[in-house]
């Protein structure tokens, strides 16, 4: 819960800020005449300038409306081989903690927590778009620059997305998350028409306790992921970022066995795996805020993408060892790798994956998905 809450002119009068603001109960309220970020970084501020207002942002939130474009092609990564993913973003920023979150280098310089509040139009333009395009498929997820639930006890924003995707004949929603609330979704359980996905990020125990600060352990996330199946939702697994340490073949066996203990195979609608990466930049921040981590103190190189990576002998060996791991369990398993180049894909499966196959719905497009 945060413990400041900043309230940016005509938001206030949209559904979404009141509903908010009267769950938070007794917590301070400062209004707001511009949507400038209140922890804006200037252009000069240092890397411990930066990390400390990080910190900082995570506990304060802004409600504000959203004046661009709602729907929006993944960005991908030149030369990578792109999911064809289609998001939405609901807000920007996250009160979980990870190591190695993107996000706390994306938004260094403006690290407030937010939530947009004319939902109402991203809801609109969703519908609008998928009509326009009826021999398209959309699969759009919410979980790009946030959680996609760990603010939803406040919005509620589930309750409409769902049955909004139910009614879309070309489009699939996914929710992407590391915590465990899905009381909302369990409500829907005779009105998402098979058309929500619920995927989780999961991760060895051993990098949860580690590295993945406020998140759900990985017995909640599989308890709420049995409770999602249960109700008729398919599930989405992303084992991103995979994390070299000793005993990760140990460690990622025991955590492939311990999921599908819990889940049926049949449930699964994809896997994604995708090694440790970030950028350069992101490293210092790393180190500021996380000095007892071991992430950003272990070997990489600087990939073509500006990403720091895992050596590549070893980062094809981790997805050769969970790719097999997965199949191990169902054969056919729908398993594909995130951001990888098409070397990784030829050295895992023999070539990048082709429109016609299982994996169609998420692989329309093999190239980098630029729009």
């Amino acid at each position: 819960m945060p413990e400041r809450v900043f309230v940016v002119g005509d938001a206030a009068e949209d559904v979404v800020a009141q509903r908010v603001l009267s769950r938070l109960g007794a917590v301070e309220v400062v209004n707001l005449d511009s949507d400038d970020d209140p922890l804006r970084a200037p252009s000069g501020a240092g890397a411990g300038e930066e990390s400390s207002h990080i910190s900082l942002g995570k506990r304060w939130l802004m409600l504000k409306r959203y004046r661009g474009k709602w729907l929006k092609g993944c960005p991908g990564t030149l030369g990578h081989v792109c999911c064809n993913l289609w998001v939405v973003n609901p807000g920007e920023g996250c009160p979980l903690d990870c190591t190695y979150c993107a996000l706390q280098h994306y938004f260094r310089r403006n690290p407030t927590l937010k939530l947009f509040t004319n939902t109402g139009e991203m809801l609109k333009e969703i519908e609008q778009r998928t009509s326009a395009e009826p021999r398209r498929r959309f699969r759009i997820c919410t979980g790009e620059l946030t959680d996609s639930l760990v603010f939803d006890h406040l919005t509620d924003l589930s309750l409409e997305l769902v049955p909004l995707f139910a009614r879309l004949p070309n489009a699939v929603l996914e929710f992407k998350t590391k915590d465990c609330e899905v009381d909302n979704l369990l409500t829907l359980r005779h009105e998402h028409g098979g058309k929500t996905v619920v995927s989780w990020s999961v991760n060895a125990p051993e990098v949860v306790e580690q590295d993945e600060a406020l998140t759900a352990s990985l017995e909640q996330r599989m308890n709420a992921a049995a409770l999602v199946a249960e109700a008729g939702y398919r599930v989405g697994l992303h084992f991103d970022p995979l994390v070299f340490y000793p005993g990760w073949k140990e460690g990622y066996c025991a955590t492939i066995r311990y999921i599908f203990s819990r889940i049926d195979a049949e449930n699964i609608a994809w896997i994604s795996i995708a090694p440790l990466r970030y950028h350069p930049e992101q490293q210092e921040i790393m180190l500021r805020r996380f000095p007892e981590s071991r992430l950003p103190l272990v070997e990489n190189f600087l990939a073509k993408d500006n990403k720091l990576r895992i050596f590549q002998p070893l980062r094809f060996e981790m997805l050769r060892f969970i790719w097999k791991e997965l199949h191990a369990v169902r054969a056919g398993m729908p398993v594909y790798m995130c951001m990888e180049s098409p070397a990784a894909w030829r050295s895992i499966v023999g070539g990048p994956p082709l429109a016609g196959t299982e994996l169609a719905e998420i692989f329309s497009r093999s190239a980098c998905c630029r729009v």
